[in-house]
């Protein structure tokens, strides 16, 4: 058995990005900078921020038989994250995104799932058996939804934090609300899951308690230069981002949940009848994750690409 203090059921892409001066309209054609082949993926961008953070990470996940699926494990290894239940499938390609960054840092993402759809549910269930201290499953809507589920529901019997990050919003979120502890949306998925605008507390509180109807203990709505929202059915909290210029915003969102993820796979938990980490979380130990997510969001804003810009935890300290 390995230490694993945070595992993410992973997606795991090769991003192509384009560099313009805008993103372009529907229908309409423009000229670009540069085009750049760089890897990325939510779950394997929320892997490596929580890994560079000081969490012992372990990511679950397929990729293609291909050279980008080759590339993406070796990363992988190069940040310490464990990769045994990484399944190299020989008829899926590794996933793709298509992202466009304009001038003001601002991204248009379109992703192809390739073999991110194919996650094997035997290698999230043998996860469990191999990893010893587990204290955080991180999921997100661009792997498997079944696999992301058993991984879920194993994690909620063991008391171990779930954490949600539903981008891209599809209608299957769903099917993982009874099984997840924490979900971090952004004001356009919050919306486009619960129904509810984001732009007053009114709603955000409506919003959020049809999450938790759901199932759900806590939600996080992000907002970028805004900052943040934790709610918990009853507290309403405002998180403040750290003020910056952004040059670019790919891989802002998956570096706030692998910072909230890696700093509550650092709380101490002093039960020792074997209850875990869930049975001891709270709204001030997520408001604190969220300020240290806050953080490390600012700081990868103001860097290129979305691997190089994840901080190192030396990083934010010096800052900090």
């Amino acid at each position: 058995m390995s230490e694993t203090t945070v595992l993410v059921v992973a997606s795991l892409n090769a991003d192509h990005i384009v560099q313009a001066p805008r993103i372009p309209s529907p229908g309409e054609t423009i000229m670009g900078h540069a085009l750049l082949r760089e890897l990325g993926g939510k779950g394997g961008n929320q892997a490596i921020a929580a890994a560079r953070l000081g969490a012992p990470t372990a990511v679950v996940a397929s990729v293609g038989t291909d050279d980008d699926g080759d590339d993406y494990l070796a990363a992988l290894r190069a940040d310490g994250i464990d990769t045994s239940h990484v399944s190299q499938l020989a008829n899926f390609a590794t996933g793709r995104a298509s992202i466009t960054v304009d001038d003001d840092g601002t991204n248009s993402i379109v992703v192809i799932g390739g073999a991110n759809e194919a996650v094997p549910e035997e290698s999230v269930s043998q996860a469990f058996t191999d990893y010893r201290g587990m204290r955080v499953v991180v999921g997100q809507m661009e792997a498997s939804v079944s696999a992301t589920a058993t991984a879920f529901r194993l994690a909620r019997k063991l008391g171990i934090l779930t954490l949600l990050n539903t981008a891209p919003a599809t209608d299957r979120v769903p099917e993982l609300l009874p099984w997840t502890d924490i979900v971090v949306a952004n004001e356009i998925e919050f919306k486009q899951i619960t129904g509810h605008d984001s732009d007053c507390e009114d709603c955000l509180r409506q919003g959020a308690q049809t999450l938790i109807n759901a199932g759900v203990r806590w939600v996080v709505v992000t907002a970028g230069e805004e900052g943040s929202t934790v709610l918990d059915g009853c507290s309403l909290i405002r998180v403040p981002a750290e003020q910056v210029t952004a040059v670019d915003t790919t891989a802002a969102g998956d570096a706030f949940v692998g910072a909230v993820a890696a700093h509550l796979a650092g709380t101490e938990s002093a039960d020792q009848n074997g209850a875990g980490l869930a049975d001891f979380a709270s709204t001030g130990s997520l408001v604190q994750a969220c300020r240290t997510a806050s953080r490390v969001a600012a700081l990868v804003v103001t860097r290129r690409g979305a691997h190089p810009s994840l901080p190192a935890l030396n990083e934010i300290r010096a800052l900090y």
